[in-house]
């Protein structure tokens, strides 16, 4: 048996060797592990460090007109009802998420080139005025291009070379002024009454522009007849179409003041007449001034159902301070086209930009304020009548006390005296009552002459104008303030009405009988003529 051979002494040094090596490798790897878990820890407590400093957010700048590239970051909720108040993170929403009226706080939205942080959309719990608004922050940075494109309209707007549509070339020559309308079906009745009351009750030889939608009226229907009739009898009453697709309801009334013929014009909604010749407002002092005569509503800040106050969102939308006056009312205005190119342009494409934060957002009604809005924008100069509108209706007598019922809007002139009466309640239809229809006097059996002759009671249009509520020149507009509320009168259930419970016991208001008023045949006049327009459309 061989004797196992004893160990060299090679490898009695390398065995030691090994065993050192062994150690040496394990006490780096438990080194690396150290220096490994002590670099994470301590990245993540800077980490969570830098997590704790705030990133500043500013108020997104006035007058900033850059074109930015914004990223919804989320809607930041805060306390107090203001976007200023403090922070209510567990209330925060992200960019797709509706935010409910009633809520305070803002969007927070990055600039994707600078890093820079900004507050858009900005509300306190009132600045929204509606429920079921859907207002999203995925919209911060469509709602900032908005005064970056106003801002660039309004800049070519005021080039000097720039011209409205159809304005005269020779602007030293006498200006061309008329009367603008815009009908549709259910307005024809009231434009053939107000142009026959034009013409023939107060003398206006004023040209008058009557434009229309053909995808709502042709040309050749027969329901324009009667104001085709008028156009060959008294003259200077045109035809023109409103073509553009985006000229609808009430962006039509735009579209006809932009491109009208008219240097000069009144525009007057079709179913608002005149109780006096209205071509005096072209030489009136304020008119000649400021080129621009508005007309005021029945709201203001302290009392308002459009929430046009001092904390509304249209604020931040327009990029202007808050102005504490009354909202506007366009079923009548009287503007030089020659002198307010610029304006009209921002009126256009308020009306015309899409989206469209005006209506989704409820910001304003319709096209009522956009004139006021846009001339302030830009600090162009206007007048406001400043009498407050009073209102023609009926005074209704219930029990201890008599309220007033209002039906149609009245206006003024610089004087504070009557000049249009805007019957936005109760359209003229220019029918017989089904009384007077079973009486052999139907509709398609009835000519003008007939209708001249048939008693007032036959009319369908009900008489509403008994009396005047108006507002007392003495007393402070903080008390004007207008109601609306719903009667049960005789001509028509839940009557939508406009004015004062309790009238007599007011001391800010008064009411006058129409009956005492120069103008008190006005109303039979415009509801017989309203039915003679319906008789044309019936025997074509």
């Amino acid at each position: 048996m061989e004797k196992p051979q004893p160990p060299s002494p090679l490898s009695k040094w390398i065995r030691p060797k090994a065993s050192t090596r062994r150690i040496l490798l394990l006490g780096t790897v438990l080194y690396a592990s150290v220096v490994l878990f002590w670099s994470a820890h301590s990245i993540g407590a800077f980490t969570s460090r830098l997590d704790r400093v705030p990133v500043e957010i500013k108020d997104f700048p006035s007058g900033d007109v850059s074109q930015r590239q914004l990223k919804c970051i989320g809607w930041r909720a805060t306390r107090g009802c203001s976007p200023d108040g403090a922070r209510e993170p567990e209330s925060d929403q992200n960019c797709t998420q509706i935010v409910s009226k009633g809520e305070s706080g803002y969007c927070e939205a990055e600039d994707i080139n600078t890093g820079e942080r900004f507050r858009v959309m900005r509300r306190k719990c009132n600045s929204l005025p509606r429920h079921n608004v859907p207002f999203r922050c995925d919209d911060a940075q469509e709602f900032i291009n908005f005064r970056v494109q106003a801002h660039n309209t309004s800049q070519k707007a005021l080039h000097p070379s720039f011209k409205l549509p159809n304005v005269g070339k020779q602007e030293e020559g006498s200006p061309r002024d008329g009367i603008v309308m815009v009908v549709y079906p259910k307005l024809l009745a009231s434009a053939y009454a107000a142009i026959r009351v034009l013409r023939e009750v107060l003398s206006c030889q004023l040209p008058v522009e009557i434009w229309f939608r053909p995808d709502e009226i042709q040309p050749n229907d027969a329901i324009l007849k009667p104001l085709k009739h008028l156009a060959a009898t008294l003259s200077n009453i045109t035809f023109q179409e409103i073509n553009d697709p985006m000229a609808k309801k009430f962006v039509a009334k735009i579209h006809a003041i932009y491109h009208s013929t008219f240097d000069r014009l009144l525009f007057l909604d079709a179913d608002n007449v005149p109780v006096r010749d209205p071509t005096f407002l072209f030489e009136s002092p304020e008119f000649v001034r400021t080129g621009a005569i508005f007309w005021p509503d029945f709201w203001h800040p302290r009392s308002t159902i459009f929430g046009v106050h001092e904390n509304s969102l249209l604020w931040e939308l327009l990029d202007m301070p808050f102005v504490d006056m009354f909202e506007q009312e366009s079923g009548q205005l009287v503007v030089n086209r020659r002198r307010h190119a610029a304006p009209l342009e921002l009126v256009r494409f308020y009306a015309l930009h899409r989206p469209d934060f005006f209506s989704s957002l409820r910001l304003v009604w319709g096209d009522k304020d956009l004139f006021r809005l846009a001339w302030l924008k830009l600090n162009v100069p206007f007048a406001m009548i400043q009498t407050p509108p009073g209102m023609a209706g009926t005074v209704y007598d219930a029990f201890l006390r008599s309220d007033f019922c209002g039906m149609t809007m009245v206006q003024h002139d610089a004087e504070g005296e009557i000049l249009f009466m805007h019957r936005n309640q109760h359209k003229l239809t220019g029918t017989f009552t089904d009384e007077a229809k079973e009486e052999n006097l139907h509709e398609k059996t009835v000519d003008a002459v007939d209708v001249v002759s048939a008693p007032v009671e036959r009319y369908a249009d009900p008489k509403i104008w008994t009396h005047l509520m108006r507002f007392h020149k003495g007393s402070s507009r903080r008390y004007y303030s207008i109601q609306n509320f719903v009667l049960d009168l005789d001509f028509e259930h839940n009557q939508k009405c406009y004015g004062r419970r309790d009238v007599y016991r007011n001391p800010h208001f008064y009411i006058q009988e129409v009956a005492a008023l120069n103008f008190s045949e006005l109303e039979t006049q415009l509801r017989r003529f309203a039915l003679q327009s319906t008789q044309f459309s019936l025997e074509a």
